[in-house]
């Protein structure tokens, strides 16, 4: 029952509630209505449909189950606070508590925005300032989140004013030239007229502002005979960063900076893509080496060594770290050498002449416009990190070719030594003959002890047999001379 009151019941009482309840649930009678008119539902459970003792109004509601602060209006989005606004009303004496520089009630000293005055308002009394308009705008999360809330745009309307009166001054200039051209030209009385003017409009020494192509942007700075000419960021015949990947759960693409930092299609290979993110220059170019360095440096820093700051002095930093590479380099070509003079075979590291190497090649290769390779050329089989079809000493197998009796070999000799010498075929007929050798004494073996061990069982049988046998006839003749006593009347003693 969705009813929230509290008042005792009687028994009569709560026997007819609980069956209007039932009646309710089986759709034999009506169900309750709340306040505004709608039906509530008679199965819901009274945990739910009964309001606490601080929120019970006497009728049957759901009222207290709903958020009221989801349907209360929010600001719009393009609201913002009024800055600035101040209350029309002034105060005509200064009241403790408020600011004692301008005498406004809704700030402190310390916050005060206005000039600091020689001697404030709390001792003059005089020219006491409005309070501030305080705006309680409740915003929407969209609204709290939007990073262009409380932009004017007329705040741009100077900008676009300024650039403006800067291509009219830009015209003007070129026009005057142009005639100043001509009014030479015709002077001179020269008949390449547009030869010159084709001249004049490629030329970098005019004062104005030269139009450029329509993919340009020309930067101006301070100096106004130098300038930057460079090309747009994008070219617009490139796949947006955004359409890359249409998932949402994919990379974040940032619209007002026009960045995607991770990677969008991260399952794709390498080689198959041409963008990574943005952040794929922080692992090229020179930022590896850098990396370098500065590793370098904290090994170091870690032995004890002192080195100069990175920061502070760079330069200092990249001489330190170009002479330890070149003692670097210096101390492995000297071990290198030591350990040639010493074992020798210099003469396979040589290069091979180039008469060795093929010109000419009978391979067929067919390469797409981007330069990747479309046929002709098999992939090869991928190997691990591992050595692999590595023969040791003399073997033909590698090692672990070879399993028997949960020990590892090669195949070739069935040895089970790892860097042992190979025996070849006769290793393995001398270890087959010594296989079947000492099957056949260990076969002798446990015959022989299981003779030895009929014989022993016999025997023993055999002595508890006599034992049995004595003991039994020992026992008929002290019978015998008990009897043959009693007949006589006689005491018999013990016989042992």
């Amino acid at each position: 029952m969705a009813s929230s009151s509290h008042m005792f019941k009687s028994r009569d009482e709560l026997k007819k509630a609980r069956e209007i309840e039932q009646a309710r649930k089986a759709g034999t009678i009506e169900p309750e209505k709340d306040e505004q008119g709608r039906d509530i539902n008679p199965h819901i459970p009274q945990y739910i449909s009964k309001a606490p003792w601080y929120l019970d109004s006497g009728v049957p509601t759901l009222k207290h189950q709903r958020n009221e602060k989801l349907h209360q209006t929010r600001g719009d989005i393009d609201k913002w606070y009024e800055r600035g606004k101040k209350l029309e009303t002034k105060r005509r004496k200064f009241q403790k508590g408020c600011c004692e520089n301008c005498g406004a009630a809704t700030h402190k000293t310390k916050d005060c925005m206005e000039r600091p005055r020689k001697v404030g308002a709390k001792w003059t009394g005089k020219n006491l300032q409005p309070d501030e308009a305080i705006q309680d705008i409740n915003l929407s999360w969209e609204g709290k989140h939007d990073r262009w809330n409380g932009f004017d745009p007329a705040e741009y309307k100077h900008v676009i004013e300024y650039h403006e009166s800067l291509e009219k001054e830009r015209q003007r200039l070129k026009a005057e030239q142009i005639e100043k051209e001509l009014t030479q030209k015709s002077r001179k009385e020269k008949d390449s007229d547009d030869d010159d003017l084709s001249d004049f409009s490629e030329s970098d020494n005019d004062e104005g502002f030269k139009q450029k192509a329509s993919g340009d942007v020309i930067i101006q700075q301070k100096d106004e005979g130098t300038r930057v000419t460079v090309r747009n960021l994008r070219i617009r015949e490139d796949t947006a960063k955004y359409l890359r990947n249409l998932d949402v759960n994919s990379a974040y693409y940032d619209p007002k900076s026009r960045s995607m930092r991770a990677d969008p299609l991260p399952h794709i290979d390498p080689d198959d893509k041409d963008f990574a993110g943005d952040n794929f220059v922080l692992y090229s170019g020179d930022t590896q080496k850098i990396a370098q360095v500065q590793l370098n440096f904290m090994e170091a820093q870690r032995q004890g060594l002192e080195m100069p700051h990175l920061i502070a002095e760079p330069s200092l930093a990249e001489l330190v770290h170009r002479e330890y590479k070149t003692k670097k380099e210096s101390a492995e070509e000297k071990h290198r050498r030591e350990v040639l003079e010493k074992y020798g075979g210099e003469e396979y590291l040589r290069k091979p002449s180039d008469e060795l190497y093929p010109q000419q090649s009978e391979l067929y290769i067919e390469y797409g416009p981007d330069g990747r390779i479309r046929k002709g050329l098999e992939k090869s089989i991928p190997r691990s990190k591992y050595a692999e079809d590595v023969y040791e000493g003399n073997h033909s197998s590698v090692w672990g070719s070879f399993y028997k009796d949960g020990r590892w070999g090669y195949k070739c000799c069935h040895q089970t030594v790892r860097r042992s010498y190979c025996t070849g075929t006769a290793g393995r007929d001398a270890e087959h003959t010594s296989e079947e050798f000492m099957a056949a004494a260990t076969e002798r073996y446990h015959e022989k002890r299981s003779q030895e061990g009929s014989i022993q069982s016999f025997t023993k049988k055999m002595e508890l047999i006599s034992e049995s046998q004595g003991s039994l006839n020992e026992h008929m003749m002290n019978t015998n001379l008990e009897s043959h006593f009693r007949k006589e009347g006689a005491t018999p003693t013990s016989h042992k």
